[in-house]
């Protein structure tokens, strides 16, 4: 993680998730649904947000060409390792489901990088600039 102090810009460089999924099934599909998650992540950290215009309540970023969302420049090294554990009692074959759990700690951790760097505690995401000039 870097913060631009004169500019205000957060940039992540690198990010390692270890996740308990329970038995994993397919290696290559777990790797590849935790990417997303991280690339989710950082978008919701530093990027996505809707922007309203308060005198009629009108969204203004209301499309994909005005909405903000990673893109390659954006994602850094990202990688995932998975604690292959079965757990009997949440499925007959010892499975959780991957989805959603990786993107949820993505923003907050990038928060935390961006106050220990900072100072700042920021509770609003996305994160913008203007926030830490």
């Amino acid at each position: 993680m870097s913060v631009d102090p004169l500019l205000g810009l957060v940039r992540v460089r690198r990010i390692f998730a270890a996740y308990d999924v329970g038995r994993v099934i397919s290696p290559k599909l777990a790797h590849s649904q935790a990417i997303g998650g991280m690339v989710g992540g950082i978008g919701m950290a530093l990027l996505e947000g809707t922007v309203t215009d308060h005198r009629d309540d009108r969204i203004i970023n209301a499309s994909l060409a005005d909405y903000l969302v990673p893109v390659n420049a954006d994602v850094p090294d990202l990688d995932a390792a998975f604690i292959n554990t079965e757990d009997p009692q949440a499925d007959p074959i010892g499975l959780w489901v991957l989805g959603e759990i990786t993107i949820v700690g993505v923003a907050p951790a990038i928060g935390y990088a961006v106050f220990n760097a900072t100072g700042k505690r920021l509770t609003d995401l996305p994160i913008r600039p203007e926030a830490l000039l």
